[in-house]
């Protein structure tokens, strides 16, 4: 079964900030090659953050067919193979386990990585990449599974009120969020992810 996964990093939330500069950070998430990558682009932080969101979809995609790999950023090696004006694809290769493919989109506000365990899923997903709103106090993720809840309603011809996104436990740790749709657990394989102002999601057709 193919499997999905997406990340979003807010560029102006205060705790993203700086990062670039920071080099035993940098030493921590980053391979020497993408290090020196990041010295030498004019958007730094961007670039640091991209690399980031790249990695954290391939770890959400390979955790649901290896649920014990091991999550360790500084050895996994993003390699973008093709650059358009709106995104990049590419794909992260995991030493042991294969690579992961991906896409990402960039613009002054956040980045946004989507990723799938074959290339052709990649062409297939549905994504969306939401602000929160602000006039209100709100909690991301109930924000961003209502979100996803009334687009899966549409797209799949759901009552909205009876799908249900959750998350349960196994081994005493939260597994990937699963799709139920009046009480059943469904094969639609989703992603989700918040980080500052924005929420995202993405699944497989």
């Amino acid at each position: 079964m193919p499997y999905v996964g997406n990340d979003v990093v807010d560029l102006r939330e205060p705790a993203n900030a700086g990062k670039s500069k920071n080099s035993r950070f940098l030493k921590k998430i980053l391979t020497d090659t993408e290090i020196e990558f990041i010295k030498n682009t004019e958007r730094p932080e961007a670039a640091l953050w991209s690399l980031w969101a790249c990695k954290e979809a391939a770890y959400k995609v390979k955790n649901q067919s290896f649920p014990d790999i091991p999550f360790i950023p500084r050895q996994w090696q993003v390699v973008f193979n093709k650059v358009q004006s709106e995104y990049s694809d590419g794909k992260v290769i995991i030493p042991g386990k294969g690579s992961v493919y991906i896409r990402l989109f960039s613009n002054i506000q956040y980045v946004h990585c989507v990723g799938a365990d074959s290339f052709a899923v990649l062409n297939k997903l549905i994504w969306s990449v939401e602000a929160l709103p602000e006039e209100k106090e709100i909690n991301p993720s109930l924000f961003l599974r209502d979100r996803l809840g009334e687009k899966l309603a549409h797209h799949f011809f759901l009552n909205f009120h009876d799908i249900k996104i959750r998350r349960t436990k196994k081994n005493g740790e939260f597994q990937q969020p699963r799709v139920y749709v009046g009480g059943k657990e469904t094969d639609i394989d989703i992603s989700l992810s918040h980080d500052g102002r924005f929420v995202a999601y993405a699944y497989r057709l």
